[in-house]
């Protein structure tokens, strides 16, 4: 029934730029494909549950800065929550195509533009901001700050040439480990099992042979000879 909604997902996941994309995003797009080319579009909820059981989609949850799953925001169709989105903060699970791997020059790609988006986002509160209030000038004046000197340090931590490194760093060290896999197990099958020695075979015993040793004479004849 909405195998079009999944297809419509999938193609617009394989052209965008950042690769894992807010669930809610990729709704909202196909929502406007839908409208206009005239497919049933399911509600959010249900749209999140069609892309889990798909196996073209896979999921990543959003994590705060100790790596635990963050706890989803709630969806009050607020102004604010619109002025985050329209910046491209959205709250919820991430997805991206089970196809495309997350290389090194991917994820630097990411926070680069994360990073940005932050400054961004700042650069308009500041052109924003209330008029005779210092306060909020001087805070707003120190995040500012910060966040440009951290973009810096993004910018060359994860530039495109430290990524591409790291990428065939890690290829080498998967190549390496999977041809000394490969030899450990040749080796293993070629080393020849030591054969248990058959057992000697047991000697027969030889029957005892019958003395040579004369039988003493009779007692009868001794006595008589001494007579004599």
């Amino acid at each position: 029934m909405y195998e079009r909604c999944l297809n419509e997902a999938e193609r617009i996941l394989a052209s965008d730029k950042d690769v894992v994309v807010p669930v809610k995003k990729i709704w909202e797009a196909v929502e406007k494909q839908g409208k206009s080319q005239g497919f049933e579009i399911p509600v959010l909820p249900d749209f999140t549950a069609l892309l889990e059981g798909d196996t073209r989609f896979e999921f990543l949850a959003s994590l705060d800065e100790n790596g635990e799953p963050l706890e989803d925001l709630p969806r009050d169709g607020s102004q604010q929550e619109e002025d985050l989105e329209s910046l491209g903060f959205y709250s919820g699970d991430r997805v991206k195509l089970r196809s495309v791997e997350l290389t090194p020059e991917v994820i630097g790609g990411l926070i680069r533009k994360k990073v940005d988006m932050t400054m961004d986002a700042l650069a308009r509160a500041w052109e924003r901001r209330p008029e005779g209030d210092p306060d909020t000038e001087d805070q707003l004046l120190d995040i500012l700050a910060r966040t440009q000197k951290l973009q810096r340090e993004v910018k060359h931590t994860f530039s495109d040439e430290r990524m591409k490194e790291l990428g065939q760093l890690l290829k080498k060290t998967d190549r390496h480990n999977g041809s000394a896999k490969k030899t450990s197990r040749s080796a293993t099958k070629k080393t020849p099992v030591a054969k248990k020695k058959a057992a000697a075979p047991k000697k027969k015993l030889q029957p005892a042979k019958k003395s040579s040793m004369k039988k003493p004479s009779s007692p009868s004849r001794s006595k008589r000879s001494r007579r004599s």
